[in-house]
């Protein structure tokens, strides 16, 4: 079988109409509905069901379709290594949680990659950890920071930085006199956290011993967003932030950062499917592995 065919036939099976297909793949109409029909034939069975006004897949057109993603993929992988080979560049398609821009890491292996690879292009996709670790199964992205007590299930993982987590005080805060806080003097206070189900697992890990010990937690949709705490007419509302992000939070808002005596350490790391990674994406990996100092 002439694998064009199939190459030929998703495009159509994407776009349902002749006239778009051919479009994309650049070709006249009537020889690509030629082509179509020779792969019919060889298979025996109709693929698509024809009428003045729309094409639709039939049951066996479906399946077929089904079956060629892998290979429509494939093809996309080697043309994209064939122009990373010619210096042609490609992309990378990276995922990054919202605080990414706060880890030195982060920003030292986007800046290296770049000066390293000029002519591919990054794409950041911003997200939170299970988001991210889904769209990386999915292959969706490339590769994707994310953050937890462990590395995310099914991924090959490399751990690329460390934090704790910190608590964001008002400076007159008889807490700020502490040089860690535990769970049992937020008794009765009033802790803002990030929403529960942007990451429940490391929520749960996190918050539930302040929970446990008495503190009030107060969820916050946007809690990279530091102007409210800047702005807020409650200093005795205390942020917990990664490590990462709490410093520059102390700073926006006027307060001080306090470690937090809960689970840890938390650490960041660069995820990927184990299967083979386009160019652009190895290169990464290779560079985060040399460069990177977990600890």
């Amino acid at each position: 079988m002439d694998i064009r065919l199939v190459l030929q036939f998703a495009v159509v099976a994407e776009e349902l109409s002749f006239t778009a297909a051919a479009a994309r793949l650049g070709v006249p109409q009537p020889w690509l509905s030629t082509r179509i029909r020779q792969l019919e034939s060889q298979l025996g069975v109709p693929l698509l069901l024809r009428s003045t006004r729309r094409v639709e897949l039939t049951e066996e057109g479906r399946a077929l379709l089904d079956r060629a993603r892998p290979i429509i993929q494939g093809a996309a992988d080697v043309e994209e290594l064939a122009r990373s080979l010619r210096g042609g560049g490609g992309r990378l398609r990276l995922g990054t949680p919202p605080y990414g821009s706060y880890i030195p890491e982060t920003n030292r292996l986007v800046e290296a990659f770049r000066a390293r690879w000029p002519g591919t292009s990054v794409e950041l996709d911003i997200g939170w950890t299970p988001v991210l670790a889904e769209r990386v199964r999915q292959g969706l992205v490339d590769l994707a920071f994310v953050t937890g007590l462990s590395p995310p299930a099914g991924l090959e993982a490399l751990p690329v930085s460390v934090t704790r987590q910190e608590l964001v005080l008002d400076p007159a805060d008889p807490l700020a006199a502490l040089a860690e806080v535990s769970p049992a003097a937020l008794a009765g206070r009033r802790v803002a956290v990030f929403t529960h189900g942007l990451n429940p697992e490391l929520s749960q890990a996190l918050f539930a011993p302040i929970a446990a010990a008495g503190g009030v937690l107060v969820e916050v949709p946007d809690i990279m967003d530091f102007r409210p705490m800047r702005d807020s007419p409650e200093p005795d509302l205390i942020l917990a932030l990664f490590g990462w992000a709490a410093g520059e939070a102390a700073r926006q808002s006027g307060r001080v950062t306090r470690r937090l005596a809960t689970v840890g350490p938390l650490r960041l790391y660069l995820a990927r499917r184990r299967e083979l990674a386009r160019l652009p994406a190895s290169r990464f990996w290779d560079l985060a592995r040399s460069e990177a100092a977990p600890r």
